[in-house]
């Protein structure tokens, strides 16, 4: 039996709603303190599990504005395996939408598989899913820290 294999083709519709998606949430997080250079979170979950959650502003133009964010449990223990994210996020005001960046380049639509990165074929979207459901819990279980005690990603 011969093999096909089908190419990855994008669905632009998808990641376009998910990019204004998170550029609302985003905007949804920021509110009332739009003028602040960081935004910190806590984000406490099932078992007493504590995380935190930081918003950077990196850099601001007319159109676009770049920002890290950093989330990670806010444990004692030291635990096996990396358990903090970090990821940069260009927010392109003129279209409202939002997308994950790697700081220096935006990431393909779509990548041959397999290949030397092992990065998925539809990487972008995935990425982008993985800032909106970090978004989400931090809208639906977190509070903002006005006055964020000094702390560390374990």
């Amino acid at each position: 039996m011969k093999k096909t294999n089908k190419q990855y083709v994008p669905d632009l519709v998808s990641l376009q709603l998910l990019g204004e998606l998170n550029y609302r949430r985003i905007g949804r997080i920021m509110r009332g303190q739009e003028k602040a250079l960081e935004w910190h979170f806590s984000i406490h979950t099932n078992g007493d599990q504590e995380s935190r959650l930081r918003l950077s502003l990196k850099e601001e133009s007319k159109f676009t504005t770049e920002i890290a964010l950093e989330f990670g449990p806010q444990t004692k223990k030291k635990l096996l395996f990396e358990t903090s994210l970090s990821m940069t996020i260009r927010l392109y005001h003129d279209v409202s939408i939002a997308e994950i960046t790697d700081g220096h380049r935006q990431y393909s639509g779509s990548y041959p598989y397999p290949n030397d990165a092992m990065l998925h074929r539809d990487e972008k979207f995935r990425l982008n899913q993985q800032l909106a459901d970090l978004l989400e819990l931090c809208l639906k279980h977190g509070h903002r820290l006005d006055h964020p005690l000094p702390f560390q990603f374990a």
